[in-house]
């Protein structure tokens, strides 16, 4: 798949964003915001009653809202490399989740499917980092929280680090993905959620 860029006197043809940026920003900020608030409800709630149900609510939303920050933090990162690396990367609708744009690889240049694969990475590792430097890891919550965003991180690293390494080889984007099979896909996530519960239990 070739990403070649164009003569100079082409004019390039750039899609316009589905939905603002802002807008998406705003939208993701929110959600991240709802999700820390339910677990540090959650574990407000077990540390001042100590109750059962709370603590597995604590467990339970720790694991959820650790696994949303870090896939947030990946697609941020994806989409702020994709638009730092020259990319054609508008955004997708509002309504869209994951992911929040599309990357056109057959007319961007191959710098930008290069930053945008090492974005994502950087996005989720930095999610960890800021959630290890400000939350005390002194409750089970609190350790899901961290454990899960960890876990999620290093199933994406194990996927996508392959990529990277046949893209900066000089793969097109299409033959970066050779290999990327369900199965791997399978055998990641169950390494990745073995990383995120070997760090609760060792934490």
């Amino acid at each position: 798949m070739s990403t070649a860029a164009s003569a100079p006197d082409e004019a390039i043809d750039v899609p316009a964003d589905a939905a603002p940026v802002l807008q998406l920003a705003q939208r993701d900020g929110a959600i991240a915001l709802a999700a820390l608030s339910i677990w540090a409800a959650a574990d407000a709630w077990h540390a001042t009653t100590g109750l059962a149900l709370a603590s597995l609510l604590s467990l339970a939303n720790g694991i959820a809202a650790g696994i949303l920050l870090d896939r947030l933090g990946h697609e941020w990162g994806h989409f702020a490399g994709a638009r730092w690396g020259g990319g054609i990367a508008p955004t997708l609708p509002i309504a869209s989740f994951f992911p929040i744009f599309n990357l056109d690889m057959e007319r961007s240049p191959h710098a930008a499917f290069r930053a945008m694969s090492v974005g994502g990475n950087v996005g989720h590792w930095l999610v960890v980092l800021l959630l290890v430097t400000f939350i005390p890891l002194d409750t089970a919550g609190r350790l899901a929280l961290v454990s899960s965003a960890f876990g999620y991180a290093v199933f994406a690293s194990l996927t996508e680090f392959p990529v990277i390494r046949r893209a900066f080889a000089g793969a097109a984007p299409a033959e970066s993905f050779k290999g990327l099979t369900g199965a791997v896909l399978k055998r990641n996530r169950w390494l990745g959620a073995g990383a995120g519960l070997l760090l609760f239990l060792v934490l």
